[in-house]
């Protein structure tokens, strides 16, 4: 009888030839690949270990665990207790999108605010791309005044703005609606006027220049202050949930 982890290679097609082509794939290699089999499923992750001496190899480094992409991980609903122990290990080994991970459910599901910013900026600090936005739209969106206009501009470009959008707004991160934002995050967001361009300038230009975003859509162009509260006011309101309904044990 075959082992989980020949069959493994046999659904997927793999040769004994290509077995052994494989032995001479480098480090790297061999870490993209694992990563990728466990963003798809965990339980390949370890099917694939199984399978191939390689996979087995990077898979007991601590720096596969503190770079392995977690903010697409599926969350299979049979296969709880593998992720969770999957995200604890990244998590103690210093993986930034483990500790953003963090910092967003503790700052959305527990409200955990001081605590959870802290991890985000964190994350943000060690790399984490999507930690960076969050931390900067979250300084940004901190920043209203009495007149409900945001200052803290971040060192975004517009471009960036829209590409992290896409993302967070994206399908696979679009199903984590079941958590209520914190208080404070609220009173702030609700503070925001996300119809500042209806009185100032760029909103009279004519006749109109338009922006096109990465999803082929087009909008009026703003001037900064026009934009940055627009954009603070979709954060606010927009941001999908990229914490798991599972928290990251300490």
């Amino acid at each position: 009888m075959l082992s989980r982890g020949e069959k493994w290679f046999n659904l997927g097609g793999v040769s004994s030839q290509s077995k052994l082509d494989m032995d001479s794939l480098p480090p790297s290699m061999f870490h993209k690949i694992l990563s990728t089999v466990a963003t798809m499923n965990i339980q390949d992750f370890g099917s694939a270990r199984i399978a191939f001496p390689g996979f087995n190899e990077v898979g007991r480094e601590d720096h596969f665990y503190r770079s392995a992409n977690l903010i697409y991980l599926n969350d299979w609903v049979d296969e709880v207790s593998a992720v969770r122990t999957f995200r604890l290990k990244c998590y103690r080994s210093g993986n930034p999108e483990a500790i953003y991970l963090r910092g967003m459910y503790e700052f959305f599901i527990l409200h955990l605010v001081d605590e959870g910013w802290e991890k985000i900026h964190l994350a943000g600090e060690r790399g984490c791309e999507l930690a960076q936005f969050v931390d900067g739209m979250l300084n940004l969106a901190f920043s209203v005044d009495q007149r409900e206009i945001v200052h803290n501009y971040p060192a975004f470009t517009r471009q960036h703005v829209d590409k992290m959008f896409q993302i967070i707004c994206s399908w696979q991160l679009s199903g984590h609606w079941d958590y209520d934002k914190p208080g404070m995050f609220l009173f702030v967001a609700e503070r925001i006027d996300p119809n500042v361009p209806c009185d100032c300038w760029c909103s009279h230009i004519d006749p109109p220049e338009f922006e096109v975003s990465l999803d082929g859509s087009r909008s009026r162009w703003k001037c900064d202050r026009c934009f940055w509260n627009c954009a603070a006011y979709n954060f606010c309101y927009q941001i999908h949930l990229t914490a798991r309904t599972w928290p990251i044990e300490d």
